[in-house]
């Protein structure tokens, strides 16, 4: 084969088909993984009970109309099969015209725990559903599909939680989705904690959901005017009468959620009334509690989106620290006053000491477009920057700015002022995405083992990722201060930013606190601007130094906030169950025996240590062999999506050299800028023997870089 014809089949190769072949391979792997991460983690969960001192009665309300003999029959048994015992079911047959379902009925007519009532009229779901709760007599009642299956320990957990904190009013948990036969099942939501923004997005906690009576009863039950919708607008009703703290996520499969032909765990556009009734609960949802919003249809995903409407009066205070960036702060500035709808705000620029010529071009600028311009020599220090525009500023609201993000629509500041203004909003941030690009930057932070980071950062914006996180609002642990609104109120009452974290970490921190204080932080995904990230400061990975600085503010950052820190319960917006060294919300199947590697015997004279190699660890374990995760690239050497990564554990004059398997990592590819770069993820499996005086290295051909610092 010719060499031209050969490299510019390696280039499409390397550029596009690899990554095509890759996500293919991945969803087939998929649910091959996701069924080995169900046997291993469900037997690990199905040990020893505990006994429990406090066992109230949970009532299960299960409205039921024309479905399949097999299918209910698979429902009510796994009601029947629970392991824990104290429970009611609550069968109401909404006058079905199928004889087969009063057949099965009548044949469970003689079990004490399953009281049924045949209703002479057919009057809906919701109708059916109150009938349900009209004859049950437990102090909780439980929401169950008649064609869905509960998990045998649902009720058990959910009794476990009550016995913690018997306070609790509203339960619910993580689900799935089975196949019509019952008998694969996929697709997992993995959901977060409680999360007010969330659920005004779309019905998040759905399945399974357990309510205190009490509290269903006197908000009225269920309303048929919402039918299609009825249990997110019951949803939307208790949590408003409920306290935020009595509300708990169980991050566990408790409810397996039926695919068939036409109903809404297929595809919710397939009952168009569904769409109507969200809309009405919404909409109603906003009126009681005396908001003043709009609801946008957001067609290719059903949903509607809650803007709300600030009160024109509040006036934001936008704070740009920046120091010797005249054309970078240019384009910032002039890209909100031309572009920038709302336009109750005043820019503060605070300078840390730029140069003289480059202050005059600050001086004329901000006096030009009648900025507030703050010079005050000092070393960088984002939060004292940021601390000393707060204290210069008039409005009622503060929105941090970076001087290198370039605003690209006209609403961003009215979107996320109306959300600021919620009294429960702590901090509000935007989608960033990368200059010219359709590449998302920043959509929130997610706190994982690896620290702080960037959700969603690399993946393409056209696509829909994961539970559409960057296209409906919300919650998160965090948002960037490159970005960030707070009220002035609430960034002094929780003590502004922390002046002792001068570089990173210290939006984190301010948002960490924002959460342990009751609010709750949001990224608004309508609010996009363009980030050109780190252009002020470059990259904090580009030098040991800079590594080792931010390692000593991560430190500080979980040393003030032990709760948050790897291997507590770190993040209450990002499901346990998601990966630990991804952000893209994918499920956690590391460590399932899905790759293993066996050492080769190599020789160490033939490899050379190299600064070429551009590397880093997310996850490595050597007490029970070599299991080390990451990126690399050779940052002289093109190709890297072709590079073959290895992992060399080398011990005295002798090597053992062990293989990788690829990882498609788009975010280290947009974070470097660089082109052929979304195939360097690479994870290495092996039980091999081990020793613990072993150091260990990437390779990348012949080059090799060691992990440690020895």
């Amino acid at each position: 084969m010719p060499h031209f014809i050969k490299r510019g089949l390696q280039i499409l190769f390397n550029e596009g088909l690899l990554i095509c072949l890759y996500k293919v391979k991945e969803r087939i792997r998929g649910n091959h993984y996701y069924e080995k991460w169900i046997e291993k983690k469900e037997n690990t969960e199905n040990g020893e009970r505990v006994i429990f001192s406090y066992n109230p009665l949970i009532s299960i309300l299960m409205p039921v109309y024309n479905v399949e003999k097999d299918i209910l029959i698979q429902c009510i048994e796994s009601v029947r099969t629970q392991t824990y015992k104290n429970w009611q079911l609550c069968i109401a047959d909404d006058c079905s015209d199928m004889a087969e379902v009063k057949e099965v009925l009548e044949s469970y007519e003689n079990d004490d725990r399953i009281d049924i009532c045949y209703r002479t009229e057919n009057g809906h779901i919701s109708k059916a559903t109150n009938t349900a709760l009209d004859i049950a007599n437990g102090e909780y009642i439980a929401l169950l599909d008649c064609d869905d299956i509960l998990s045998e320990n649902a009720l058990y957990e959910v009794v476990k939680v009550l016995n913690e904190n018997p306070n609790i009013d509203f339960i619910y948990s993580d689900e799935d989705k089975i196949d019509e036969a019952g008998k694969h099942r996929h697709t997992p939501h993995f959901k977060p904690d409680w999360s007010r923004d969330t659920l005004m997005s779309y019905m998040y906690t759905c399945h399974l959901s357990v309510y205190r009576k009490s509290v269903a009863v006197s908000i009225g039950g269920f309303r048929s005017e919402c039918d299609g919708a009825q249990d997110y607008d019951f949803a939307l009703r208790f949590t408003e009468v409920t306290d935020d703290k009595n509300i708990y996520h169980i991050p566990k499969i408790l409810y397996h959620w039926r695919v068939r032909k036409g109903s809404t765990s297929e595809d919710a556009s397939a009952k168009p009334y569904v769409i109507e009734a969200t809309h009405k609960a919404k909409k109603e949802a906003l009126s009681r509690r005396g908001i003043d919003a709009e609801l946008e249809f957001i067609e290719d995903l059903c949903f509607y989106r809650v803007n709300y409407i600030p009160d024109n009066k509040d006036k934001v205070s936008i704070v740009i620290p920046s120091k010797d960036n005249p054309d970078i702060i240019h384009r910032c500035i002039t890209s909100i006053i031309n572009k920038t709808g709302y336009k109750n705000y005043e820019i503060i620029v605070v300078d840390n000491g730029s140069t003289a010529a480059n202050r005059e071009i600050y001086e004329k600028m901000c006096r030009d477009n009648k900025c507030i311009y703050h010079y005050e020599p000092m070393e960088f220090n984002f939060s004292k920057m940021c601390n000393r525009g707060a204290s210069l500023s008039s409005g009622s609201y503060l929105l941090f700015l970076n001087d290198d993000i370039e605003v690209i629509q006209e609403k961003w500041l009215e979107r996320m002022l109306g959300q600021a203004s919620l009294s429960y909003a702590g901090a509000v941030g935007a989608k960033l995405l990368y200059p010219d690009s359709d590449l998302i930057q920043h959509t929130g932070v997610i706190n994982i083992m690896n620290g702080p980071s960037h959700a969603l950062c690399g993946y393409s914006d056209k696509d829909m990722c994961a539970f559409a996180r960057n296209i409906m609002d919300f919650n998160y642990l965090a948002v960037t201060a490159a970005c960030l609104m707070i009220s002035k109120e609430k960034f002094y009452e929780i003590g502004a930013f922390d002046e002792s974290m001068a570089v990173s970490y210290n939006d984190v921190e301010l948002c960490f606190r924002l959460v342990k204080k009751g609010y709750f932080n949001v990224v608004r995904n309508d609010a996009i601007l363009y980030h050109y990230e780190s252009y002020s400061r470059g990259y904090d990975a580009v030098s040991d130094s800079k590594m080792i600085r931010l390692t000593k503010e991560r430190d500080r950052l979980y040393d003030k906030h032990p709760e948050f820190a790897p291997g507590n319960h770190m993040d209450p917006f990002y499901n346990c169950n998601f990966a630990q060294n991804r952000v893209d919300f994918s499920n956690n199947y590391d460590n399932i025996g899905s790759f293993t590697s066996k050492g080769k015997s190599v020789k160490l004279s033939d490899y050379k240590e190299s600064d070429d190699i551009i590397f880093k660890i997310d996850s490595m374990d050597t007490d029970n062999g070599v299991n080390v995760a990451g990126w690399a690239y050779d940052s002289v050497k093109g190709f890297n999506n072709l590079k073959k990564v290895s992992v060399l554990a080398i011990k005295d004059c002798s090597a053992t050299v062990y293989d990788t398997v690829k990882i498609y990592r788009p975010d280290v590819g947009a974070i470097t800028h660089r082109k052929r770069m979304y195939m360097i993820g690479f994870q290495c499996a092996s039980s091999d023997s081990y020793d613990k005086d072993c150091r260990y290295a990437v390779v990348i051909g012949k080059k090799i870089r060691y992990i440690d610092k020895k």
